[in-house]
């Protein structure tokens, strides 16, 4: 691919692709790598005089030039160069190199190319394989990619697997002409079953109306007759009702002496009944006055009992006043206590003391201590030091010697040689000769020996290790390694002594200091002089608690005496109480016998008990006599039989009532039918109702036909969509198997997934634990989507597959998954069959991918 002018790419830019593999192309925000994608779905889909919104957002905005775009690709057979320039004179390009040259310009070349590309690529296929920046959760949406069903139906090679795209197509349009996409009637089929369904109605109703008005026919003579019956009983009713009233107002006056009858034994009973009220008015008075005499008496004597329990009570002893015993325990209690802190301030002042003693006794032994610590000068650290230096002198002593020329000299004669200026001790003398080594013979011969280059340096560095150990040796102040060891014993043995005395010293002070412990032991002083003849703690502890015990039983003794004072005095009050209220009673009684004594002698006045009882018997003897004259008159009546006529002539009347409003209602509903029938005899209503019915049937043959063509449509289109759904099903098996052959090297073998009929990812099973796709993390989501869309380009045959492209993906996965979706990649990869374009702007991301080309752009 050669960009120029496109975004922000200035100069023409060209990316090479490996043909098969992976492409790794990065670059920092802005460089361009996802407008080479955006350059093969524009030089693809539109013009170069195209003047659509997606090609002018491609136009720099920098520089006034026009934006080009040539790809050199091979899809199916064929091997092209395709180039365009966009603007309103665009140019278009097209160079086919095999299978047969061609050449084309202008839109010859677009309509060439996009018969190419339309013979070659499915464009759902290549969308759906292109993962874009800023969706990198989204799944692929595979359940119409006509390239991989082919695919999967070969793999399955079930019977009936293949894809019928073009019938189902026809099929599908053709039904969508009778019904929408739910089933519901649609169109010309819909409205004429409309049409249909409105005729029948009116049919009906046409039809109902006829019905309706020969009902009114029907009605109308049977009202007319039942008419004519109505009148006939009307002249009977009338009849019977006016021979009842004859015969009732002939007992009318038999009547009228009965109800004066009545009257007089209302009052007579009335009369009765205030006499009985006067008798049970003397009998209450009577009560009442025996009743208050009853209450006086009882209080009364109410009053003299609670009299006698007072006196009673004040004449026994009351208890005696507790304070003093009180006072003369607490007096005690105090003394036994000040002689238990006398003996325990005694007890704490020796502790204290002793306890400062040692005190004293540790802080000595840490500065001894602390004064041998700080004579030994040799740590630790300056220990290893030394032992490190003597070290490196050793080794590099032994290194130096190594390979170093070994020189041996026997004196022979009389003449003692010279060795490096010095001269020889002894007969024989061997040394190492580490730098020239000079060996004379004086007036005789002079022998020089000098080392390899390397040995003289090591010589150096053994001398400089040897300088550096005996300066450390002269900075400890020991003259070799075994004192400085020996010495740095003692350290640790001193320093073993000062943290003995340390700890010793914690241990007395308990956290406290030397002067606060003094200080204790001053205040403690001074409160164990404040008593004489201090007594053991033991021995003023047991007079403190039988002090303690006397003073808590007094105590209670005490509470005992004041309680029983105070219960005698609570019953005193109380005795006086019932004692006045007693008197208080006495006196109410008294009121209320003199005020029922009073009444009674008031009515006894008016009548004597004896006349009250009489004028009771008169009065009960009248109204009985008024009774029996009321049921001698009630007697010729009922012999009469006047209760009978009245209830036969009220039973008359209101039936002769409801006869005549039954005529009424009759007469007025004829009037109405009438009225009515007249009304619609003027409509036509047969007519109508005939009409309907030609109309209904010319509907029902044109609808049988179109329903027969409407019904077999949709037959055919159940059948082959059963037919292609039971294919999407055995699609589902071979996908699944795709997705998780590629999983398992990510998520590890307890990887599963769960696969729609619509080959989309349901949920994600890892080690027995399933999770819905919605459900997963953004990492788990992401890559899934990653593997789907590799397996659909490995599924796919090369002949009709497209690329795979990656624009920024990735970003949510950790570093353990990222590295094996790159191990997965580089397996695809190196099958050699699918074309994989990563593009990123993070180098990290992909430093474990092994790119087949690598492109780098610069912003």
């Amino acid at each position: 691919m050669v960009l120029e002018n496109f975004r922000g790419i200035d100069g023409p830019r060209e990316i090479v692709f490996a043909e098969r593999g992976v492409t790794l192309v990065e670059g920092p925000n802005e460089a361009g790598k996802s407008s080479i994608a955006e350059a093969l779905r524009l030089v693809r889909d539109f013009k170069a005089s195209s003047q659509a919104a997606d090609v002018r957002a491609v136009r720099p905005t920098h520089v006034q030039a026009d934006p080009r775009v040539e790809v050199e690709l091979r899809t199916g057979p064929y091997h092209l160069v395709y180039a365009k320039t966009f603007g309103r004179k665009g140019t278009t390009q097209l160079t086919v190199h095999t299978p047969t040259a061609e050449s084309h310009t202008g839109d010859a070349a677009h309509d060439r190319a996009s018969a190419i590309f339309a013979e070659t690529v499915d464009a759902e296929l290549w969308r759906a394989l292109h993962l874009v920046q800023g969706q990198p959760l989204d799944q692929p949406v595979l359940a119409d990619l006509e390239p991989l069903h082919l695919a999967l139906a070969e793999r399955d090679a079930g019977e009936g697997a293949e894809v019928h795209a073009d019938l189902l197509a026809r099929v599908e349009a053709e039904y969508l002409t009778y019904f929408t996409a739910t089933g519901r009637p649609t169109g010309e089929y819909a409205r004429l079953r409309e049409s249909l369904d409105t005729a029948i109605e009116q049919e009906r109703q046409a039809r109902a109306e006829v019905e309706s008005v020969m009902r009114l026919v029907e009605r109308h003579e049977r009202l007319r007759l039942r008419r004519d019956d109505l009148d006939g009983e009307l002249a009977d009713q009338r009849k019977e009702a006016q021979n009842l009233r004859d015969r009732s107002d002939a007992l009318d006056q038999l009547r009228d002496e009965c109800r004066e009858a009545r009257q007089v034994a209302h009052g007579a009973e009335q009369s009765a009944l205030a006499a009985r009220r006067a008798q049970q008015r003397r009998a209450e008075l009577l009560e009442e006055f025996a009743a208050a005499q009853e209450a006086l008496a009882l209080a009364e004597q109410t009053a003299d009992i609670a009299r006698g329990e007072l006196a009673k009570l004040e004449s026994a002893p009351m208890p005696d006043d507790p304070d003093g015993a009180i006072d003369q325990a607490r007096e005690a209690l105090d003394d036994a206590a000040a002689r238990l802190d006398a003996a325990r301030a005694e007890s704490e002042w020796r502790r204290a003391h002793e306890r400062l003693e040692r005190a004293h006794e540790a802080v000595r032994q840490l500065n001894e201590a602390s004064e041998s610590l700080a004579s030994h000068t040799v740590t630790a650290d300056v220990l290893t030091a030394l032992v490190d230096a003597h070290t490196a002198w050793r080794t590099a002593e032994a290194r130096s010697l190594t390979g170093a020329p070994q020189i041996l000299v026997e004196r022979l004669g009389e003449t003692v040689p010279v060795l490096d200026g010095v001269a020889m001790e002894g007969d024989t003398a061997q040394i190492a000769a580490l730098r020239p080594t000079v060996v004379e013979l004086p007036d005789g011969v002079r022998i020089t020996v000098s080392p390899d280059a390397q040995i003289a340096e090591r010589a150096d560095d053994a001398e400089a290790a040897q300088q550096d150990y005996r300066r450390l040796l002269a900075q400890a102040g020991v003259t070799d390694l075994d004192d400085a060891r020996e010495r740095a014993a003692r350290r640790d043995e001193a320093r073993r002594q000062v943290d003995a005395a340390a700890a010793a010293l914690r241990a007395v002070l308990d956290g406290a200091t030397e002067a606060e412990l003094a200080a204790e032991v001053a205040a403690l002083s001074q409160r164990r002089t404040q008593v004489d003849d201090v007594p053991e703690t033991a021995e003023a502890r047991a007079g403190y608690e039988v002090a303690k015990q006397r003073y808590e039983q007094v105590v209670r003794d005490s509470q005992l005496a004041r309680q029983e004072r105070a219960r005698r005095a609570a019953l005193a009050q109380a005795l006086r109480e019932r004692v006045a209220s007693a008197d208080a009673d006495v006196v109410q009684a008294r009121a209320r016998c003199e005020r029922a004594a009073l009444v009674l002698e008031a009515a006894r006045a008016e009548a004597s008990d004896e006349e009250v009882e009489a004028g009771l018997a008169r009065a009960d003897e009248a109204h009985a006599q008024a009774l029996a004259t009321v049921e001698a008159l009630d007697r010729d009546l009922r012999e009469h039989g006047a209760d009978q006529i009245a209830a036969d002539l009220a039973t008359a009347e209101e039936v002769l009532g409801s006869t005549e409003r039954r005529a009424q209602q009759l007469a007025e509903e004829l009037v109405g039918v009438d009225a009515q029938l007249e009304l619609l005899g003027r409509d036509g209503l047969q007519d109508a109702a005939n009409r309907a019915a030609e109309k209904v049937a010319d509907l029902e043959r044109r609808w049988a036909s179109l329903d027969a063509r409407a019904r077999a449509a949709r037959r055919l289109h159940q059948t082959l969509s059963d037919h292609a759904q039971k294919a999407r099903q055995r699609y589902v098996r071979p996908f699944r198997e795709a997705i998780v052959d590629l999983g398992r090297t990510v998520f590890g073998e307890g990887f599963d997934v769960e696969i729609s009929d619509e080959l989309a990812i349901v949920s994600r099973t890892l080690d027995g634990r399933t999770v819905p796709f919605g459900s997963l993390s953004g990492g788990a989501r992401e890559q899934l989507g990653v593997l789907g869309r590799i397996a659909t380009a490995r599924l796919v045959s090369e002949e009709s597959g497209a690329p795979v492209v990656l624009d920024d993906a990735l970003g949510y996965a950790d570093p353990i998954r990222r590295q094996r979706m790159m191990a997965t990649l580089h397996r695809v990869a190196r099958e050699g069959a699918t074309q994989i374009i990563v593009l990123t702007c993070e180098p990290g991301r992909f430093d474990r991918l092994a790119p087949d080309a690598y492109v780098r752009l610069e912003a």
